[in-house]
């Protein structure tokens, strides 16, 4: 167990060491849509005064922009380029905490320390079902009794249609992400991993928790920015975020989104 969680981690830190984390919600239409809807229903739940806690920070994109609003922040981030980026950039703030950790351990936390926690990344790298709920544990632990805790994660067939088919590759993309009938497949080798919809919410099915929402953060656009003559001009962006908004929870468009946000009450 110890030499697939460290080789879990070490896959990890290698895809982010390379990977430029820091502008990944700004550069992209669908990275700046997945911000502003995370935002958006970050907002909609927090209270004046909350201490927050965000497991898998990255660079601080969310944690630094609520400790600049006031909040008490305390950011958690595996890979220690990322750690530093977030120091160097929050160092003039003095109501924001970060250190390297682990979303399976955050022992430094005592039970129901905040009010509300995010976790934006660690389920797109948790491989068995085992660690799995043992992250989603640990966020609910720290979680105060009527606090609100947020999951992102990663639609499976997103792989499939944002990835893998853009580059011509959709029968290797079928085969390393399902089994021959079709299941998800997961597997400690992968950089990232999926979920069925419904896969994911079973793993709160004996959770204490309360199911407020679903979100599509991000809608079609990963998959549309594929295209060479992709554009939302900036004169219908904000229109364009105003429908989204409305139309984010609506089932019938969840599957369409590479990245979606689970959102519950711990009772």
């Amino acid at each position: 167990m110890i030499e697939y969680i460290n080789k879990g981690k070490k896959i990890v830190t290698d895809l982010y060491e390379k990977y430029d984390e820091d502008s990944r919600l700004i550069k992209s239409r669908h990275g700046q849509l997945e911000y502003f809807t995370t935002m958006e229903y970050i907002h909609k739940y927090l209270k004046k005064g909350a201490k927050i806690l965000e497991i898998g920070a990255g660079t601080g994109r969310y944690s630094i922009t609520l400790a600049r609003e006031g909040y008490d922040v305390t950011a958690i981030e595996l890979v220690k380029k990322n750690v530093l980026e977030l120091k160097e950039k929050s160092k003039d703030i003095k109501n924001i905490k970060s250190y390297q950790g682990d979303a399976l351990n955050l022992t430094r936390f005592s039970n129901e320390s905040f009010d509300m926690v995010l976790s934006l990344g660690p389920m797109y790298h948790l491989y068995t079902q085992e660690d799995q709920l043992r992250a989603i544990d640990e966020a609910l632990r720290v979680c105060k009794k009527n606090g609100i805790v947020m999951f992102a994660f990663i639609p499976i067939h997103a792989f499939i249609y944002c990835a893998w088919m853009e580059n011509n590759e959709v029968g290797d993309g079928i085969r390393e992400n399902f089994t021959e009938d079709f299941k998800p497949k997961q597997y400690k080798e992968q950089g990232f991993t999926g979920f069925e919809i419904s896969d994911f919410k079973k793993l709160f099915k004996d959770k204490n928790v309360k199911k407020l929402k679903l979100i599509a953060t991000d809608s079609v656009l990963e998959i549309e920015e594929g295209r060479k003559n992709f554009s939302i001009p900036d004169k219908d962006w904000d229109l364009f975020k105003r429908y989204h908004l409305a139309t984010c929870e609506k089932p019938e468009l969840q599957g369409l989104s590479s990245h979606l946000l689970y959102i519950v009450k711990k009772q």
